[in-house]
């Protein structure tokens, strides 16, 4: 008995420090990715902005306590709104400063109908794309009838079909914001509630796994790239290694390119060897010619 305790003891022990190692592993991975994640997004939000990016950067700063949204999310928000805006013929200051209120917005209607900010975001840019159905399921009907309607008491009386690609975004972007009225504003006004203190909490736990990815990627990089730079070398190997034994054996291997056909680069010398062994005198005036022929291949 005490000797079956003392084994499922050190049994327990073991499985314990198992799971923490892969608790410690799937924590560095979820920072490695929110790291790496920020850094790609800071890129998009230069190319996209170009000189007006720093607006962004500081909007970002602050967005996890005006917004409940983490640098990140406020940064892929913006930018993928102000790249989608641009390429519907606005300029980047006036795609810079839509694109910074729809992000606002984006977290107010969060907030406001109970939404990962995510799936709020998304429902404006299919919005703002001209999309009906996703803003639809929250009451909000961006048809083509209430457009047009929208338009005229703006008095605008161009026809929706007659109007740009800008001019249609602009009164897409215009007929939101006055049917979300009652949203805007609704995370400071509801900041303190349980709901909401928790996508902050969560978005500042989010940020601080990003701020550690970044530094474990700082410092794997370096080993990364060494072992892109091995794994080439292994591939080279193997194609001279599969070349020369098609040499010996008389036998046209298929050379390999990807890590994926070493096995079967394996596979195919392995059979090869053994035909070697089944004609070890041809085999053997073969391998001497070829050794002649490519000399130093294997060193």
């Amino acid at each position: 008995s005490n000797t079956i305790s003392s084994t499922m003891g050190k049994i327990g022990k073991l499985l314990a420090g198992a799971f923490a190692i892969g608790a410690i592993v799937k924590f560095g991975k979820e920072c490695i990715d929110l790291g790496s994640d920020l850094s790609e997004v800071q890129n998009v939000v230069d190319v996209t902005f170009g000189s007006m990016a720093e607006d962004v950067n500081e909007f970002a700063k602050t967005a996890i306590t005006q917004l409940g949204l983490s640098e990140t999310s406020a940064k892929q928000y913006t930018s993928t709104m102000g790249a989608m805006l641009k390429s519907m013929g606005l300029t980047t200051e006036e795609a810079l400063t839509m694109s910074k209120t729809i992000t606002s917005l984006s977290a107010d209607m969060a907030s406001f109908y109970n939404l990962d900010s995510e799936t709020a975001f998304e429902k404006i840019r299919a919005g703002i794309s001209g999309e009906t159905e996703p803003l639809k399921q929250l009451g909000i009907n961006m048809s083509v009838a209430n457009l047009e309607a929208f338009a005229l008491s703006q008095g605008i009386t161009k026809a929706y079909n007659a109007m740009t690609q800008q001019e249609q975004a602009m009164l897409r972007y215009n007929y939101l914001m006055q049917a979300t009225a009652d949203a805007q504003g609704d995370f400071a006004r509801t900041s303190d509630g349980w709901a909401n203190q928790v996508r902050v909490l969560t978005e500042r736990f989010n940020a601080l796994k990003a701020a550690i990815g970044q530094g474990l990627i700082a410092v794997l990089t370096p080993v990364i790239k060494v072992l892109n730079n091995l794994l080439a070398k292994i591939l080279t190997v193997t194609d001279a290694f599969s070349n020369l034994i098609a040499k010996i054996t008389g036998k046209n291997t298929q050379t390999t390119t990807t890590v994926s056909g070493i096995g079967d680069a394996a596979d195919s010398a392995a059979g090869s060897m053994g035909d070697v062994g089944t004609a070890t005198d041809a085999a053997g005036k073969s391998a001497k010619k070829a050794a002649k022929e490519y000399g130093g291949l294997l060193s």
